[in-house]
């Protein structure tokens, strides 16, 4: 069953070609992770390009809770968390967002305990934090389930173990285990070295924001390992740093602009390092493109994307940890593979029932077979008719509204929330960019539920 909220719906006129210019918002997944960061110090942070989400508001409204004084204002984020005194987090918040979790790190930091909800958020499979609980049990720490949370106390310096092996990947646990290894490093004075981490530009970002104020970490993102040290924070009386540019918005807009024969140029910005270049961060996806058939170029200031009225190539891709395709962008590539004249093959290696959203394209006509879950078999050039649907997460949500931008006659998309938890200003990026779409109140419940 979806979390349904039917306050309002977005009606989408099909068959628009999407053409113009996109300035990327503030990347959602490195925003969260910063702003969780944030708390773990005794000094205001000023935090820029942070977008104006729904994730990004519910997050704020947990750091109120545990009494951190907040100031968001036109994408710029003041934090003062000197007053914090509270280390638990109400149900009711942390179950809206699967970032919430993000704070049991910072906060285990700050008091040497945190208690936890389990996280919220998109409704993904088995979207598990074992790897989370298994690092803080290394670290020293006990580790208690209880009535849905969990609480992370009682820390033992003589159960340290001082070098961690992660089984995968996991961005979450990478964000989570550098506090409460640092909390465990300065204990012991020595060093605690963490094996397998993520290294997606949103965590190195967040390796960064830390060295910047302290953190004495040693990281390698060819042999993905983390090394921290004791240390001592920065005495700063402010600090400001910049948030990364979203490569998941913008891979959304790209494929979008594809999928209904379009074409569409990407502003890049001139401040960020090279690791956080919308060309590297997006390499998977633009190769992947450039395959198939589309025209990708590069310029200094940003990227040009365009279908060529040409023969595209099947897609053939499957997800992986960063550098490889990111699992946020499947959805979305299946729905541009449901645009191509071809029989495309994309598997989802990273999360169980990511291919929730496709019952949903179904019903406007997608021909899709899903094999154990796993691998979509997508038989596209079919024409798509416009119908009831609803955006299931956040990113299945972007692939149902990319298809209703190509189909046949009106759509209409409820459960517009998702799409407001990872999209800024979504209906007007996409009318800038000439699709025929617009927000609308459903307080007359023109659009009823499906259960």
């Amino acid at each position: 069953m979806y979390n349904i909220d039917d306050s309002e719906i977005i009606e989408v006129v099909g068959q628009e070609k999407l053409e113009g210019e996109l300035i990327p918002q503030g990347s959602k997944n490195g925003a969260l992770p910063l702003i969780a960061a944030s708390i773990a110090f005794d000094y205001p942070i000023k935090l820029y390009n942070i977008p104006n989400i729904e994730d990004v508001n519910i997050l704020i409204s947990i750091l109120k809770y545990i009494n951190c004084q907040v100031d968001f204002n036109k994408n710029e984020l003041l934090i003062d968390p000197r007053k914090i005194d509270k280390y638990e987090i109400p149900w009711e918040l942390a179950s809206k967002m699967r970032a919430s979790f993000d704070l049991l790190g910072p906060i285990v930091f700050r008091f040497s305990k945190a208690r936890i909800p389990f996280p919220g958020g998109c409704l993904i499979g088995n979207r598990k934090v074992d790897i989370h609980l298994y690092a803080a049990k290394q670290l020293g720490f006990e580790v208690e389930l209880t009535k849905g949370d969990v609480f992370v106390h009682n820390f033992n310096k003589s159960k340290v173990n001082k070098v961690i092996n992660f089984w995968i990947p996991s961005v979450g646990a990478t964000k989570n285990v550098i506090f409460l290894a640092a909390f465990a490093a300065n204990i012991i004075n020595d060093e605690i070295l963490i094996n397998n981490i993520a290294v997606e530009p949103e965590v190195i970002k967040l390796f960064d924001f830390l060295l910047n104020n302290g953190f004495n970490i040693e990281y390698s993102i060819n042999k993905k390992y983390l090394k921290v040290k004791p240390f001592k924070i920065k005495n700063y009386t402010f600090y400001e740093d910049y948030n990364i540019l979203d490569r998941i918005e913008t891979g959304t807009y790209i494929l979008a602009a594809l999928a209904t024969k379009g074409k569409i140029f990407i502003k890049e910005d001139s401040y960020s390092k090279e690791y956080f270049k919308l060309s590297l961060m997006l390499d998977s996806l633009l190769s992947i493109l450039k395959q198939v058939g589309f025209n990708i170029e590069y310029y200094n200031d940003g990227i040009y994307c365009a279908y060529e009225n040409t023969k595209l190539q099947p897609i053939d891709i499957e997800t992986g940890y960063y550098p490889d395709f990111p699992t946020d962008l499947q959805p979305q590539l299946v729905s541009l593979a449901l645009s191509i004249n071809s029989v495309s093959t994309i598997k989802e290696k990273i999360f169980d029932d990511r291919f929730i959203y496709v019952n949903e394209l179904r019903r406007l006509g997608a021909d899709i077979d899903i094999l154990d879950n796993k691998i979509a078999i997508v038989k596209g050039g079919n024409e798509l008719s416009g119908a009831k649907v609803i955006a299931t997460d956040i990113r299945g949500g972007a692939a149902i509204l990319i298809a209703t931008l190509f189909a046949n006659n009106t759509s209409i998309i409820s459960n517009v929330y998702q799409l407001k938890r990872g999209y800024e200003n979504l209906i007007d990026k996409f009318n800038n960019l000439k699709a025929n779409i617009k927000l609308k109140s459903n307080k007359e419940k023109i659009y009823e539920y499906r259960f």
